[in-house]
């Protein structure tokens, strides 16, 4: 009697337990609506992938570097050597080693002499990726010679080309028995004003130029940026790219 009981209970549990559903069911149930959604979602993910690939290969040169982009570095060496009463005194190579940190495009780096008062400025222009251009400043790269920085950057107006400019200025100091005094200006520009920027790499453009110059002091002058800018500036101008914003 016992086994028939527990036949009985047995074959009972075999009928009444549900059938797992077949794998397609739900696929099958599901309306062409929903089809068509999922289709759409998918299509979108690809579409926004395959964008980000190509945007970060145009930002990382990974095709090339645009042949637009070498001839505006390029045009940086058109600069005249004799500007006002500035006279070219030598032009300056930068290292392979700040190129390649800088992914630089093009460049100028010259001296200029005053013919008047022999004071000598000295110059350089970059032009590259936003990036690596806005993080090499003065401060970095002066920390790491025997100077000392004698004052925190002051944001100066320099409207000498028809732009609202404004450049960073501070001092430094060399850390010698002569102790002598350097002025240093910088600021950065998509092709619109220079600006003296807090926080460049966050410009929403693709390229940046920097500009940077240093003098020393000659006699009870201490400083002579301002009189070279006044005409350095719109030269410099006529080889830069207009801004996009």
């Amino acid at each position: 009697m016992s086994n028939e009981i527990d036949n009985s209970q047995e074959h009972d549990s075999q009928v009444d337990r549900p059938s797992n559903p077949a794998p397609m069911a739900v696929a099958a149930d599901a309306s062409p609506a929903a089809h068509k959604t999922w289709l759409i979602a998918v299509v979108a993910s690809l579409a926004l992938i395959l964008a980000g690939g190509i945007l970060h290969g145009q930002l990382s040169n990974r095709w090339g570097i645009p042949v637009d982009v070498v001839e505006l570095g390029n045009k940086l060496q058109l600069i005249p050597t004799d500007i006002g009463p500035w006279k070219a005194g030598s032009e300056l190579e930068l290292p392979q080693s700040t190129l390649t940190l800088l992914e630089c495009k093009g460049y100028l780096h010259r001296t200029y002499v005053h013919q008047g008062t022999g004071e000598v400025i000295n110059v350089a222009v970059t032009f590259g990726p936003k990036g690596p251009i806005a993080v090499h400043t003065p401060e970095v790269c002066y920390s790491s010679r025997d100077v000392t920085q004698t004052n925190e950057r002051t944001a100066v107006p320099m409207e000498y080309d028809g732009y609202k400019n404004t450049f960073w200025t501070l001092g430094f100091q060399a850390n010698t028995i002569d102790k002598a005094k350097l002025s240093v200006a910088y600021a950065w520009s998509d092709g619109g004003d220079w600006v003296a920027a807090e926080r460049p790499r966050f410009w929403r453009t693709d390229y940046l130029y920097k500009i940077q110059t240093a003098t020393q002091a000659v006699g009870a002058k201490e400083d002579s940026t301002s009189d070279f800018m006044r005409v350095f500036l719109p030269e410099l101008r006529k080889q830069m790219r207009t801004s996009k914003s």
